[in-house]
């Protein structure tokens, strides 16, 4: 199961939405709703604290800033990545900047990784720059990289995932497990 953000279709040139009402004293014009300006690349995805995601190869992808709140199972690559202090996971991770208030178990590659107050890491640390703070415990290994290459997330799916398979029909069946009573007998 895989799961994925699209980004959402904005129109190149889409003039703001706005509301136009007439005052009812002297029929002025008045603007009352303005311009909204475009969220863009500063969105940020959330995975609540009330949302669990388990398997065995999951993936998580996110090509902006993730921040995480639940029980997560799975590899995690991201731009920026925040573990909310109730997170939990249990998997690799991957992102550009890292900031870890909660508990991770599995490895941490990051350009930037911050283990804040409070944040519980168990599993080996990969990045450029690595911040510890008072209070935070890890247990694992440290590797400083000096290749960003080496530890960059992948945002984009390298291969399509295999199809499911579907169980084929056997031809003839299967030979018993335990021998049958005739052929114990002799018979």
């Amino acid at each position: 199961m895989v799961f994925s953000r699209k980004a959402e279709p904005v129109p190149a040139e889409a003039p703001a939405p706005q509301l136009r009402r007439m005052d009812r004293m002297g029929g002025i014009e008045k603007q009352h709703l303005h311009a909204v300006e475009n969220a863009g690349p500063t969105t940020q995805s959330v995975i609540g604290n009330d949302l669990s995601i388990e398997g065995e190869t999951i993936t998580i992808r996110c090509k902006g800033s993730l921040k995480v709140l639940g029980n997560i199972q799975a590899d995690l690559h991201s731009k920026e990545l925040e573990v909310g202090k109730e997170a939990i996971i249990q998997g690799a991770i991957s992102a550009e900047t890292v900031d870890v208030f909660g508990r991770v178990n599995g490895a941490i590659m990051g350009a930037h990784v911050v283990l804040h107050a409070g944040a519980e890491v168990e599993g080996d640390i990969h990045s450029h720059l690595l911040s510890i703070e008072q209070g935070a415990s890890f247990d694992g290994r440290s590797r400083r990289v000096k290749d960003p290459s080496e530890i960059a997330p992948q945002l984009e799916r390298t291969s399509p995932a295999p199809a499911p398979r579907l169980a084929e029909p056997q031809s003839r069946s299967p030979e018993p497990m335990i021998p049958s009573y005739t052929s114990t007998m002799g018979g």
